[in-house]
């Protein structure tokens, strides 16, 4: 057992339920609010809350005590939670009007396409690294179940 596999999950229920709101409202810290709150109301957060519930299910019922994550699962849950912190606070919005487009770039240094396409380009890695980082995590929890399973 890692101490930081044993903090790691500790904090997966509050910390999930925090990235999953970041995700869908962060962008109004910054002043960037469109329909994006709506249509990830609906796609994006129902998604997250299934994904994010069954690894913290798999990793709470894993075997051995005290329960702890192995280093592997812990860096996987760090990069999954680090991953969506940045596409949610990069992620441009869009509303009704000419000038609404917006993103964290556009907030702090103007409105220019290239910065706008830049936070969309940012939010779009970071959503993939979200993706990469969160299959590694499941992959290792089914992965060290089933080891678990086999040879006990």
């Amino acid at each position: 057992m890692t101490s930081l596999g044993r903090t790691t999950l500790l904090w997966m229920i509050p910390v999930n339920l925090v990235v999953v709101a970041w995700v869908w409202i962060g962008r109004i810290v910054f002043g960037v609010g469109g329909w994006f709150f709506l249509i990830f109301l609906v796609s994006v957060v129902p998604v997250l809350l299934v994904a994010l519930l069954v690894t913290t299910v798999l990793a709470y019922t894993q075997d051995g005590r005290p329960r702890a994550l192995t280093g592997l699962q812990a860096w996987a849950q760090l990069a999954t939670w680090l991953a969506l912190l940045v596409g949610g606070a990069f992620m441009p919005d869009f509303g009704d009007t000419d000038d609404s487009q917006l993103s964290l770039l556009t907030q702090v240094f103007g409105y220019s396409d290239s910065l706008y396409d830049l936070g969309f380009g940012i939010a779009l890695v970071a959503g993939l690294v979200a993706v990469v980082a969160y299959a590694v995590l499941l992959g290792a929890l089914v992965f060290g179940r089933r080891g678990a399973t086999v040879t006990g």
